[in-house]
C-alpha cells in the first residue's frame, strides 16, 4: 500500500536556480518526490491496468512516500521517475503500434482503449501533480543516470500526450507553467544540464502552440547568443535547437518571426562577422540557407533578398578564404539573384559588381570542382 507523506504541502517552492544551496537541492529533490508520489497514487486511484499498475511502481511510490534523508529522497526520485517512464512507454508503445499512419486502430480495439485510458490517466495525473516543472528544477541535483531518465520522462510526456487524447491538457498545463519554458532555456548555458535542457526543449518543438511560446519568450535571440559561445558543445547543442525551434513547426516560427524581421536577422548576421568561429560561421550559413529555402519561410525570404545589405554580407562572405564559408555564401548568394523582383538597389550593386562577381564565381568553381552542392 502506498503511504501518505503528508508532512510536504503540495506548494512546495522549488529551487528557481540550476546552481542552488544544498538546502535548496534538498527541498527541490523532496518535492519532486512528493509529486511523483501524488501522480503515481492518483493513477492507481482511477484505475490503471494490472499491467501497469505493476509492482514495481507500488513499490516506488512507497519509497517515495516515506519520509526520509535527502539522499534517500534521491534514490526514491530515480526510482520513481524510472517506474514513471517504463509505465508511460508501455502504454504510449502499446497505443501507437495499434494505429496505422491516419491514426486509426488497426489493432485490437479493447486493448488499445485499454492502454489509452490508463496511459491518459498516468499523463493527467503528472500534469495534475506538476511532475513535468519538477523534474526540471530537480535536474541539477541528480545523477547522470536519473538525469537521463528525468529527460524520458519529459519528453515522453509530451510524445504520448497525443496518442493518449491527452493533448488539450498538456499544452494548458505548458501555457500555465510559462516558467518551465524559460526554466529549460537557462538550463542551456549551465555546464552540468545543457544537454538535457536542449533536448527537452527540442522535444517542446512536436507541439505549435509551445513553439509560438518559446519565440515570444525570446528563445531565437536567447539561442543566437549561446551559438556564439566558446564552449564547441554548448554552442552544438544551441544551434540544433534553434534549428528545430524554426524549422519543425516551420508555419508557426515563421508568422512569429515575420513580425520582427528588424529583431530577428541583426542575430543571424553577429555569426557571420570574420571575426567569429570558423565552426560559428559554418553552422550560421548552413541554418539561414534552411530557414530561406523552406517554403514555409517563402514571405520573410522575399523580404530578406529586397535588402541590399543583407546581400553585400553574403558577396563578402563568398570572398573568404575558407572553402565553406565561400560556398555557403554563394548559395544565399544565389538567392537574391534568382529573385525575379529584385529592387533597383539590389540590381544596382549586382550591376557595379559583376566583374568583380564573375571573378569570385570562376574562382569558386575551381576551388570547388567536382562539388556536387555547387
Amino acid at each position: 500500500a502506498c503511504m501518505p507523506r503528508d508532512v510536504l504541502a503540495s506548494g512546495v517552492d522549488v529551487v528557481e536556480s540550476l546552481e542552488a544551496s544544498p538546502a535548496s537541492v534538498a527541498v527541490a529533490t523532496a518535492s519532486c518526490c512528493h509529486a511523483l508520489w501524488q501522480a503515481i497514487n492518483r493513477t492507481v486511484a482511477a484505475g490503471a491496468s494490472p499491467q501497469l499498475c505493476t509492482p514495481a511502481l507500488v513499490a516506488a511510490a512507497d519509497a517515495l512516500a516515506a519520509q526520509s534523508s535527502p539522499e534517500r529522497d534521491s534514490e526514491a526520485v530515480e526510482q520513481g521517475i524510472r517506474e514513471v517512464l517504463s509505465v508511460l512507454q508501455q502504454a504510449g508503445v502499446a497505443v501507437e503500434a495499434a494505429r496505422d499512419a491516419s491514426g486509426q486502430v488497426c489493432g485490437a480495439s479493447g486493448a488499445v482503449a485499454e492502454a489509452t485510458a490508463s496511459g491518459g490517466h498516468l499523463v493527467a495525473s503528472l500534469l495534475e501533480t506538476d511532475v513535468p516543472s519538477a523534474l526540471v528544477r530537480c535536474l541539477g541535483s541528480l545523477n547522470f543516470e536519473a538525469r537521463k531518465d528525468a529527460m524520458r520522462l519529459f519528453i515522453d510526456i509530451q510524445r504520448y500526450a497525443l496518442p493518449l487524447g491527452m493533448e488539450s491538457s498538456f499544452i494548458a498545463y505548458f501555457q500555465s507553467q510559462p516558467a518551465i519554458l524559460q526554466f529549460l532555456l537557462d538550463g542551456c548555458s549551465d555546464l552540468n544540464v545543457f544537454a538535457y535542457c536542449a533536448q527537452m526543449l527540442r522535444g517542446c518543438t512536436r507541439h505549435p502552440q509551445l513553439v509560438r511560446a518559446l519565440l515570444h519568450r525570446g528563445a531565437a535571440s536567447r539561442l543566437f547568443e549561446l551559438a556564439r559561445s566558446k564552449n564547441f558543445e554548448i554552442s552544438s547543442e544551441a544551434f540544433a535547437t534553434l534549428r528545430e525551434i524554426l524549422l519543425v513547426q516551420s508555419a508557426v516560427s515563421a508568422a512569429v518571426i515575420s513580425a520582427d524581421l528588424e529583431g530577428f536577422f541583426p542575430h543571424f548576421h553577429v555569426l557571420l562577422e570574420a571575426d567569429m568561429d570558423y565552426v560559428v560561421r559554418r553552422q550560421a550559413l548552413r541554418l539561414l540557407g534552411e530557414v530561406l529555402l523552406d517554403p514555409a519561410w517563402r514571405e520573410v525570404m522575399c523580404a530578406y533578398v529586397a535588402e541590399d545589405r543583407f546581400l553585400q554580407i553574403h558577396m563578402n562572405a563568398m570572398r573568404d578564404s575558407a572553402k565553406a564559408i565561400h560556398l555557403g555564401g554563394f548559395h544565399i548568394f544565389k538567392i537574391f539573384v534568382a529573385n525575379p523582383r529584385k529592387p533597383r538597389n539590389v540590381c544596382s550593386i549586382l550591376h557595379r559588381n559583376r566583374n568583380r562577381l564573375v571573378k569570385l564565381l570562376v574562382s569558386l568553381s575551381t576551388v570547388c570542382e567536382g562539388d556536387a552542392n555547387l
